[in-house]
């Protein structure tokens, strides 16, 4: 299935693919957003000349509790310390210390 996934993701023309997974495109910022021609994202120089491709994998082995309402207080509070990238309010979280 792995070999189908790379000679797919040669062949089609896209600024992005995410494979098994599409809401977790938006949750990683350092995936280019944006498409291929007209659909793309205006830019100049070296990246008005090339396209940039994303692609993400997931297995079928299941997501984390994380990802699932209902939601612990606990829970909430880890997952507003990873929306606000502060990892110190995350280690304090998962260390039990918040």
């Amino acid at each position: 299935m792995e070999i189908f996934h790379w000679s797919f993701t040669k062949t089609v023309s896209a600024g992005s693919i995410v494979v098994n997974d599409t809401a977790v495109h938006f949750t990683l910022p350092t995936l280019p957003f944006g498409g291929v021609g007209e659909s793309g994202i205006g830019s100049y120089s070296f990246d008005a000349f090339s396209h940039k491709k994303s692609v993400l994998f997931k297995s079928f082995l299941g997501d984390s509790a994380i990802r699932y309402p209902p939601y612990s207080r606990k829970m909430l509070r880890l997952l507003k310390a990873l929306v606000n990238s502060n990892l110190v309010d995350t280690f304090k979280v998962l260390l039990g210390l918040s």
